[in-house]
């Protein structure tokens, strides 16, 4: 078998009908460099009679269990302990790979965020095109996140943290905002549609997902220093802000 590049983490509770979209999709892959990991929070669906046909049926490595959990990013921590590929991608039930040749594409090059973009799924007939910026900074960060759907991340990150499990739904956002923002580690978006991501989950929940992210952003910055970005979030998404990077490339304000 070819180096180990990924590992595929899928959490799933009672979402037979997802799952089986989900293994379908990675069992379509023509890339042969990854194992899939499968932690299911003890559905009572008929999930994991999908789960041991999808074993019989394929040929690279794969590992799963079936044991009651504390929550998604709990399952999630379960998949990152067994996990032995150089890199994570977590790709849950009911969301789906683009194509049949999606992980051959990845340009996996020790970057530690890699991320692309991916295809958001209101209803049968709504969904957005969602392509995350090529600069990240913190004003941007606190305004979206990454999906991590369309997101690669090193394995070494996890070393010293997993997901927080305080959190029901914004600790992969926590886990982007530390490593990037904090840490400073390396990351590179490529323009690529990763996945197609099932938008009826609980991270759709807006005003549940700004709760969370209010209160954990109040636990991380004194005040001052919240008031500083609060203005600096409201200054570069006001026109003037919009105004500030074709002001600076004029003759006027260029460096000789």
């Amino acid at each position: 078998m070819s180096r180990l590049l990924i590992s595929i983490i899928t959490v799933n509770f009672n979402n037979k009908h997802g799952l089986i979209k989900t293994l379908n999709s990675i069992k379509s892959q023509k890339c042969n460099s990854f194992e899939h990991i499968i932690i299911d929070a003890n559905s009572t669906d008929e999930s994991t009679d999908i789960i041991k046909q999808y074993e019989k049926e394929v040929t690279y490595p794969l590992y799963w269990t079936s044991e009651p959990d504390k929550g998604i990013y709990d399952g999630m921590n379960k998949g990152i302990k067994q996990a032995h590929g150089e890199y994570l991608y977590f790709l849950n039930s009911g969301d789906v790979l683009m194509d049949s040749t999606i992980l051959q594409k990845l340009p996996l090059d020790g970057s530690k965020y890699i991320y692309g973009n991916i295809k958001y799924v209101l209803s049968t007939s709504s969904y957005r095109n969602i392509s995350p910026a090529a600069t990240l900074d913190i004003i941007y960060l606190l305004k979206t996140a990454l999906p991590h759907q369309a997101c690669f991340i090193h394995h070494s990150l996890f070393q010293t943290q997993l997901y927080n499990t305080k959190y029901k739904i914004i600790s992969d956002w926590i886990h982007t905002m530390k490593s990037i923002i904090f840490e400073g580690c390396s990351y590179k978006h490529i323009d690529i549609t990763i996945a197609e991501v099932d938008g009826t989950g609980i991270s759709s929940n807006q005003e549940k997902l700004m709760e969370e992210r209010i209160k954990w952003i109040k636990e991380q910055f004194p005040q001052a220093i919240l008031d500083a970005l609060s203005e600096l979030y409201e200054y570069k998404y006001s026109e003037l802000g919009s105004l500030i990077p074709t002001i600076s490339q004029t003759k006027k304000f260029k460096k000789e």
